[in-house]
């Protein structure tokens, strides 16, 4: 490997693969999504644009699929090496995804990880914007090995968030 990084799980701790619910099932996301990927985010973009923070560029209006195809094989080889943690939220029966959810390193010392996700606007369709929600809350708190997590912008305003990065 040209570079190093640390890992947000050691070698050796679990790394929980995946959540089924009745209505959708919360799995790792590899590049064979990138189609159903690139989907959900350019249907949902206008609501997902500040998933990352208000001046985030991501996801760029003009976000080619070969592009989405890149970063999920990014995601991916993340995943492989412990940096950081990306899912697909994903319906049962078709190819359907309904959101994302992010697993990264924290960006504050007194954070072990910060929690970012998003839902399609499928899933506000569905009605399944809260119990999606709830379980990655649920997920995240009863089976993930890290003691304390905080969700940017969700938990913790953006302003905050930045004030307390730069200090």
């Amino acid at each position: 490997m040209p570079f190093t990084t640390p890992n947000l799980i050691e070698e050796g701790i679990a790394i929980p693969s995946r959540v089924q619910t009745e209505s959708f099932v919360i799995r790792p996301l590899e590049v064979t999504d990138a189609e159903a990927d690139y989907n959900a985010v350019m249907e949902s973009r206008e609501q997902i644009v500040n998933t990352f923070g208000p001046d985030h560029p991501w996801p760029p209006a003009d976000l080619t699929l070969e592009q989405n195809r890149i970063d999920l094989a990014w995601h991916q080889k993340e995943h492989q090496r412990r940096d950081s943690f990306t899912f697909s939220v994903h319906d049962l029966d078709t190819d359907t995804e309904f959101g994302c959810l992010y697993i990264q390193p924290s960006q504050l010392e007194t954070y072990d990880a910060a929690v970012y996700y998003w839902v399609s606007e499928t899933a506000r369709r569905y009605e399944i914007v809260e119990e999606i929600t709830a379980c990655i809350r649920e997920w995240i708190a009863d089976d993930w090995p890290l003691a304390n997590v905080i969700y940017p912008g969700r938990d913790l305003s953006w302003n905050d968030w930045e004030t307390r990065k730069s200090k």
